[in-house]
């Protein structure tokens, strides 16, 4: 899995990848963006030994996160507890 940058500037993440993550389709991840409900968070790493970028991504009660490194490919990932 990849963390691109696209022609603006912004981070993005394979839907298609992804959607494997949660054990769903693409067509319902699609759906929760349209409704609003699918959310994500960037971290950028900011000091020597974090050069990298974490990217969560929650779908409902379910979370993923992601860890890149400073080219983009991904080094760790996880799924997160569910929310309170």
């Amino acid at each position: 899995m990849r963390f691109d940058l696209d022609e603006r500037g912004d981070w993005i993440v394979d839907i298609d990848e992804l959607a494997g993550k949660f054990g769903t389709s693409t067509g319902y991840l699609q759906h929760q963006i349209r409704l609003g409900i699918l959310k994500s968070f960037l971290e950028s790493g900011n000091d020597e030994e974090n050069k990298g970028a974490s990217v969560t991504v929650r779908a409902g009660k379910m979370a993923w996160r992601g860890t890149f490194d400073r080219t983009g490919f991904l080094i760790s990932e996880c799924m997160l507890p569910e929310a309170p």
